[in-house]
């Protein structure tokens, strides 16, 4: 396979951000398909706080945190309650961020959507473990798509090593860093990968994106 049909096949496959209308519809069909199967989103009380940014969320912590300090000497009860608030408001947008709703935009195909999510996000580092590992694919999968394949190896090396909930999931990540490798010309690291992703054994559309990146790695 030639450079212009390998960057159509990873079009198709995996990269929503290249060119071609017919690649990006393709891509991001094959992706919803592909993790459509898998809900890691968080449960309704969380899944509310997640509709406002983590700058929202944090100013009505900072609110409740005030208003419990005017009212701690007189009325202590009503205070705590204010002070519950703002620590569960302020931990929730430092450790989870908009991670959960990158990753709706992501399945339903909406890129735009999911780099501003993505953008909320001021301090990565402070997220919890398995957002962290979803934030670090989510990123990946934009550099992916922009043609930054260094920094994508970089997240998506984050990710595979993080806690990630379902085995599809991360199958699909090493799917990704194979295409990394692929474009980078690391057809060695590229087998390896896939040998990590065939050992999750993985089924339907996604054992059929890894038998494709596999035969592009043995045309090579």
């Amino acid at each position: 396979m030639d450079g212009i049909q390998a960057r159509q096949e990873a079009a198709r496959l995996l990269c929503p951000g290249m060119d071609g209308i017919q690649a990006r519809q393709e891509a991001a069909r094959l992706l919803c398909l592909l993790t459509g199967e898998n809900e890691t989103m968080p449960k309704a009380p969380q899944r509310f706080l997640h509709q406002f940014s983590p700058d929202i969320r944090m100013l009505v912590a900072t609110l409740c945190l005030t208003g419990g300090l005017f009212l701690s000497l007189q009325y202590p009860y009503p205070a705590l309650l204010l002070f519950l608030c703002a620590l569960i408001l302020a931990w929730d947008a430092l450790r989870y961020g908009t991670v959960w709703p990158a990753f709706d935009a992501f399945k339903a195909h909406q890129h735009d959507v999911l780099r501003r999510q993505l953008l909320e996000i001021r301090w990565p580092a402070l997220l919890a473990a398995q957002p962290l590992a979803y934030y670090n694919w989510l990123q990946g999968i934009i550099d992916v798509g922009d043609g930054r394949h260094a920094a994508a190896k970089i997240h998506l090396l984050a990710a595979a090593s993080g806690p990630i909930r379902t085995e599809t999931d991360r199958s699909l990540i090493h799917c990704l860093l194979a295409e990394v490798a692929i474009q980078q010309g690391e057809i060695p690291v590229a087998a390896e990968h896939l040998r990590h992703a065939a050992a999750l054994a993985p089924q339907g559309n996604v054992r059929r994106l890894i038998d494709s990146l596999q035969a592009r790695v043995d045309s090579r």
